[in-house]
């Protein structure tokens, strides 16, 4: 396709001696394109913008966070145990040295899930969707000042994008939003039908395969296996499902009050920043979370 650009996973980098950490090997754009591409597409990103990311957030893949943990998209600590590490912020107007947790993954192709998942879960990053934008431009711009505060931020990952030609796997792209969305599922959707051991699901605006498996409680691989897909296509508003399921008796809970919505607080969040995109005021954002204080990336809210 193109000459190999490597990274250098697995170079020389910071020690750390916590949490006994699993080292990542040499990848090659084209080899984090291959992890990125499918779930970029699948979640209705732009492959260029989550591949350019990589190369960005991880210093080239000489990190300390990427070489030893595969967080090659420099995300603060949300689960699990934490990685401590030094780095920049601006605050202030101003780059400043500081110490953050972050998170650690078992693989790049599980950092590149996670990332897909933390830019489909909010409406903080609605303005890097596929169907938002008109071209990788827009998504970029719309994660300086959000995703990081870098306020060179867009042109970085514009730069790193003409560079390394990343445009070309944006080529799969996704249907139009009148036939295809990738926002969340609706977790009052209920399906047309049932059978012992499989249900039909009619697919609806906002629907994802991995949607769909979580609110049957079913994996991807089982959907997409039982209805002869691949995880690179595209499911379409209309189109009929058949879930597997492990009996008859298995039931989906249709409860709009069942489901609870929370918010991962990230660098440069406030709370005024949060509550604009959810509809509530500051305060009754602080209230809902019996907040008194500052927030801190990381921190979970209910929204």
């Amino acid at each position: 396709m193109r000459t190999k650009h490597k990274f250098l996973f697995g170079a020389a980098a910071v020690a750390l001696t916590s949490l006994g950490a699993v080292k990542a090997q040499a990848m090659s754009v084209q080899e984090l394109a291959e992890a990125a591409t499918p779930v970029a597409n699948e979640y209705g990103l732009y492959p260029s913008v989550m591949i350019a990311q990589g190369i960005l957030e991880s210093s080239a893949g000489q990190s300390a966070l990427a070489v030893n943990y595969n967080n090659i998209f420099g995300v603060k600590y949300t689960s699990g145990t934490p990685v401590y590490l030094p780095t920049q912020e601006f605050i202030d107007g101003q780059m400043q040295n500081v110490v953050e947790p972050f998170q650690a993954y078992g693989s790049v192709a599980e950092a590149c899930v996670a990332q897909a998942q933390l830019l489909r879960g909010s409406f903080l990053y609605s303005g890097v969707w596929r169907e938002n934008t008109s071209s990788y431009q827009d998504a970029t711009a719309w994660l300086q000042g959000r995703y990081a505060t870098d306020p060179n931020y867009a042109a970085k990952l514009n730069a790193l994008i003409a560079e390394y030609g990343l445009t070309a796997y944006d080529g799969g792209g996704v249907a139009a939003p009148s036939t295809t969305s990738y926002a969340t599922a609706s977790p009052t959707s209920t399906p047309a039908s049932s059978a012992y051991g499989l249900q039909s699901y009619t697919v609806k605006k906002g629907d994802t395969v991995y949607d769909i498996a979580a609110q049957y409680g079913v994996t991807m691989d089982a959907i997409l296996a039982q209805n002869g897909l691949q995880a690179t296509d595209h499911i379409m508003i209309g189109q009929v499902l058949q879930i597997p399921l492990a009996a008859a008796s298995t039931t989906v809970s249709t409860s709009a009050s069942a489901v609870s919505r929370t918010y991962t607080v990230q660098s440069g969040d406030t709370l005024t920043s949060i509550a604009s995109v959810y509809g509530l005021t500051a305060d009754e954002l602080a209230a809902m979370n019996g907040i008194t204080g500052n927030i801190y990336p990381g921190q979970t809210l209910s929204v």
